[in-house]
Order: C-alpha cells, then sequence, then structure tokens
C-alpha cells in the first residue's frame, strides 16, 4: 500500500442546497435498517422527592416523567424519518414491556415495524438512563425534562442473555428478503460485542454481505463497532478507532468487547489513509472513516486506482452532546446518497446531519432537511 495523497473535499453550499430542495421534491427515498434495535429510556429523578424504603431501609429514587426513544438502529430510524425517508425496521424484540415499548416508539416516529419479529424467547435490549437535574428547584416546581440542565447517573443497560434461536433468524432473514428490492439503501447497524446474544452472528453478517452482493441496485452501508472485519460488497462506515481496531484483529490481535476511546486516533491521519486503503481493496468496496471535529476520510476504489478524499467537518459550538453522532451520520450518508448525491456529497451532507443532533443536549437528537438547509446556508 502506497501513502494516498489525501484530496480535500471543498464543499459548495450554495449548489448542495439547491440540489437537496430539488431532489427531496422529486423522490422520497425507501430506506431499511437492519440489526440491533435498543430502548433509550430517559428516567428523570428528583432528589428533593426521594423517600426511604420501609422495606429496605435506604432511599428510593423518585421518578415523575421518562421519555422513550428507538435507541441503536432506533436512533438511525429517527433519524431517516426525520429526514422524510420512507423508513423500514427489519430486527428481533423481546415480547415483553421494553420490546412493546420500542415497537410503538417506532410506530410513532412513522417507521414500517413489519420487519419486526417478536418472541418470547428472547430479551429486548435496552438502555434505562436515570437522569437528575443540575441544580436544585428554586421555586418548589418540579422540573420538566425539557428545562435546565439534566445530568446522567449510571446507566443500567439490558441485554438479551442467551443465543437468538436461529429459527428468529431465518425468520428475519426471508422478511428481509422478501422487501428488499423495494428499497434505496439499507443501513446495518451492528451494536454489540461478542458474547452480547444480538441477531449477529457470522451467519447473519454473512447472509447480509451476500445480501448486498446479490442486489447491486441497493446501496448498503454497514456500520459495525466490533466486527469491521466481517463485512463484504458494502460501504464500511467506521471511526478512527474502529479502523484501527479492525486491523489489528486482522493481524490476530484479540477481538475487543469495549469501545476504544482515543481522540489522538483522529489526528493519525496518514495512518487512517493507509489501514482504510488496506479495507477499501480488500473489500473492493468505499471506506468512510469519521474523525470527530476533524471531519471524515472517504476511501473509494477508482479502477486501479485507489482515492482518499477529506471531508471537513461543520464547526459546533459547546455545549454538544455526541451520543448517536454515529448513527445520525448513517442516516444523513445513505439519505443523501439515495436522492442522488455522490459519495463526498453525501459524507459532507452526513456530516451536517450530526452537527445539528449534537447540539441537542439529554436526548437522542434528529435533523431536518430544513436544518441541513439552515446549516448549509450559514456556511461560506
Amino acid at each position: 500500500m502506497t501513502d494516498l495523497p489525501l484530496v480535500p473535499y471543498l464543499p459548495d453550499a450554495k449548489l448542495l442546497s439547491a440540489q437537496l430542495v430539488a431532489r427531496t421534491k422529486l423522490k422520497t427515498p425507501k430506506i431499511a435498517v437492519v440489526g440491533d434495535f435498543c430502548l433509550d429510556k430517559y428516567l428523570y429523578v428528583y432528589p428533593e422527592l426521594e423517600e426511604v424504603s420501609v422495606e429496605t431501609g435506604i432511599a428510593a429514587f423518585q421518578v415523575r416523567a421518562k421519555r422513550l426513544f428507538p435507541g441503536v438502529g432506533g436512533t438511525i430510524a429517527s433519524n431517516l424519518r426525520a429526514l422524510g425517508a420512507e423508513t423500514y425496521c427489519f430486527g428481533v424484540v423481546g415480547e415483553d414491556g421494553e420490546g412493546f415499548d420500542l415497537v410503538n416508539a417506532l410506530k410513532k416516529i412513522g417507521a414500517d415495524v413489519n420487519g419486526i419479529i417478536v418472541s418470547d424467547a428472547i430479551m429486548t435490549g435496552a438502555y434505562v438512563k436515570p437522569m437528575s437535574p443540575a441544580l436544585p428547584s428554586n421555586d418548589g416546581k418540579l422540573q420538566s425534562p425539557s428545562e435546565g440542565e439534566w445530568i446522567e447517573g449510571n446507566r443500567i443497560d439490558l441485554r438479551n442473555p442467551t443465543p437468538v434461536p436461529m429459527e428468529l433468524i431465518r425468520q428475519l432473514e426471508q422478511v428481509f428478503l422478501n422487501r428488499i428490492a423495494e428499497f434505496d439503501a439499507v443501513v446495518v447497524s451492528d451494536q454489540f460485542p461478542k458474547g452480547s446474544e444480538s441477531v449477529f452472528s457470522d451467519v447473519f453478517r454473512n447472509f447480509l454481505s451476500d445480501a448486498a452482493n446479490n442486489n447491486p441496485n441497493v446501496f448498503f452501508l454497514c456500520d459495525s463497532r466490533f466486527f469491521v472485519n466481517d463485512y463484504r460488497n458494502s460501504l464500511v462506515k467506521c471511526n478512527a478507532n474502529e479502523l484501527f481496531d479492525a486491523y489489528e484483529v486482522s493481524k490476530g490481535a484479540e477481538e475487543r468487547r469495549e469501545t476504544t476511546l482515543n481522540t489522538e486516533s483522529e489526528t493519525k491521519e496518514s495512518e487512517l489513509r493507509r489501514v482504510g486503503e488496506w479495507l477499501a481493496v480488500r473489500n473492493q468496496r468505499p471506506v468512510l472513516v469519521t474523525r470527530g471535529s476533524s471531519g471524515s476520510i472517504l476511501i473509494e476504489i477508482n479502477g486501479d486506482k485507489t482515492v482518499a478524499t477529506a471531508i471537513p467537518a461543520v464547526p459546533v459550538d459547546p455545549p454538544i452532546d455526541i451520543c448517536g453522532a454515529g448513527d445520525a451520520t448513517n442516516a444523513g450518508f445513505v439519505f443523501a446518497k439515495a436522492l442522488g448525491f455522490s459519495l463526498a456529497e453525501s459524507a459532507f451532507l452526513a456530516g451536517v446531519v450530526s452537527s445539528v443532533t449534537i447540539r441537542q443536549i439529554g436526548v437522542t437528537g434528529t435533523a431536518s432537511v430544513e436544518q441541513i438547509l439552515d446549516v448549509l446556508g450559514r456556511l461560506k
């Protein structure tokens, strides 16, 4: 592998705005989200109402408000719906309260849930997030979730404890194949590490890679925290740490069970180009590497050449909440690509979508076309 030159992408904000307006008038993209779906459950705890439990003698936290959002693949679906895409969800959830709330949350945003398999053989994944007010109320009134600043406490994660039965996976595969020809694009959301009993396995990842290969008219984007190496025939989107982890695993390193948190990786531009080229050449498909405030690097195979493009980020002033930023990027990218934008244009517009969502504190943020146009209108 050679040291790829990095070609800058210089966005024409005015032209992109005009094209976005025109194309969204002519077409409504149809996009499927496949894989892991969880419930994001925000519980608003009021310390001033704390009670001592008669049974245990210890404090009982008092919740007076909650917010429920579809998470992981559901976050992608929420962003796609906010952008105006017809959105189709394919996954497996439990026949439990969290599963009911998750499917209901997907219905509320207008997503098609006919591809969600419900079974009492598994437990629905959920992220339960206790939220406490940063400052006590001065007027004695309870602060609503939309008021003031809230601080997230120790998260409680609900994960399915046993392998998902193969008959459910086969059912999911068949439901997906029955409809795949309808879609402009597919986003694969592969969230959890090895040993977390989600729908994903070597079998299901191979199935999705084959589905992408057998349906060349459908654009596939795969986002996997821990299994970047396992995907073929699709554009792989990952952050800098995930890319380096994948490369190390390909050379024999042990698979990780936790996401690497190292912002220095985002600055290793030449190494990212080198490793990104390795993945793009191996897959013969593009790779998008996100780098936070440094933007992203798009690596494409163009004939017998590999091209690396530097996609700039949209500056965002603090405070920000980066939770869900990667999912917003996924949604923005496939939405733009389904509208006919180039890969570089799609990557930039994906960054614009993410820049909108990270301004939304304490919730799973989304962005609309109108908000994208607003950001583009403020760029020089």
